[in-house]
């Protein structure tokens, strides 16, 4: 029996899986799946609430009272952060980099909503501020914890170990690949991690976003799997079988081209789905080359893995109409 940690349950599960039969039809290739962890309710949803469940359940162990965490002004994490510190009762404060929006729109318009303080500064100077806010709190008699950036510890990879047992239990067949967007990296090390303990051949096949190239996706993932594989005890992964493609993260990360536009376009009037031009969208322009290059052959079955952030749509709106 695998040791586990402490969950407290914050979103919906299992999230849906289904086959996305038009578009593959339309690409004459794999049988194409999509895992719906956009739909995971907390917050409108995405691949952090599991990650905060478990996350949340350490910090409420701990005694916090207030939550804090750093990301983008655009950040996912963020705004599923501060609707877990809404649901459970605690304060919760956001460090993100970036200039201040002129106008609320998207996460950070939500981040509002949740009653989230919000402290925009530079990319350099993220920690400083989170270390004067920690000192206040406490200077307050308040307990702080803190989430690193994309929920990237033991917990949330975790997590997402636990997310392949639920995809294996939602569908009997082994899939030839899972396919992801990789921004911090332990949603693919999770279930990195959950494959090679189901004993699967299934590739775990990350898209890069733009917070780093090839070389230190694969050695990040390989650091984040090594430390649940130590928590687990089970054997260690290497880094030469993470695999990443870091081609389709364009001018950098939160910075969308055409291709993603038209990625958003295709799932969005073939099959209904609407995916978030700084994540998924990208993972889905990766999925549709790599296809269309004869890396997944016609007869395999790939699941894509929707990890939402659809609100980011709106903050696109120009760009995308």
């Amino acid at each position: 029996m695998k040791p586990s940690l402490e969950r407290v349950s914050l979103g919906f599960f299992p999230t849906p899986l289904h086959e996305l039969k038009n578009l593959t039809r339309i690409m004459n290739g794999p049988e194409i799946y999509i895992k719906r962890d956009d739909y995971t309710g907390l917050a409108l949803g995405g691949n952090k609430v599991r990650k905060l469940e478990y996350i949340m359940a350490d910090a409420l162990d701990k005694g916090a009272e207030v939550i804090i965490t750093t990301g983008a002004v655009t950040s996912n994490h963020a705004r599923q952060t501060a609707g877990a510190a809404a649901a459970l009762g605690l304060k919760c404060q956001l460090v993100l980099s970036g200039d201040e929006p002129k106008t609320r729109q998207g996460n950070f318009l939500l981040d509002y909503l949740m009653g989230a303080e919000t402290y925009c500064v530079k990319p350099e100077e993220a920690d400083r501020q989170i270390d004067v806010l920690a000192a206040e709190n406490t200077g307050k008699g308040q307990n702080t914890y803190v989430i690193p950036v994309g929920g990237s510890c033991l917990p949330g990879i975790i997590s997402y170990v636990d997310a392949y047992q639920e995809i294996k239990e939602q569908y009997p067949l082994e899939f030839d690949a899972i396919v992801m967007a990789v921004g911090t990296g332990s949603t693919c090390a999770g279930l990195n991690v959950g494959a090679r303990m189901a004993g699967h051949k299934t590739k775990i096949v990350g898209i890069g976003v733009g917070l780093g190239d090839r070389e230190w996706c694969q050695d990040e993932i390989t650091r984040l799997s090594n430390l649940a594989e130590d928590f687990l005890g089970t054997a260690p992964s290497s880094v030469d079988q993470i695999i990443v493609f870091d081609e389709y993260m364009g001018s950098g990360y939160a910075i969308p081209d055409d291709k993603v536009r038209d990625a958003i376009k295709l799932l969005a009037s073939s099959e209904g789905v609407l995916l978030d031009p700084v994540y998924s969208a990208k993972a889905m322009v990766g999925l549709l080359d790599l296809i269309e290059k004869g890396y997944f052959k016609k007869g395999e079955k790939i699941l894509f893995l929707a990890t939402g952030g659809c609100p980011e749509i709106f903050g696109f709106n120009h760009f995308l109409s």
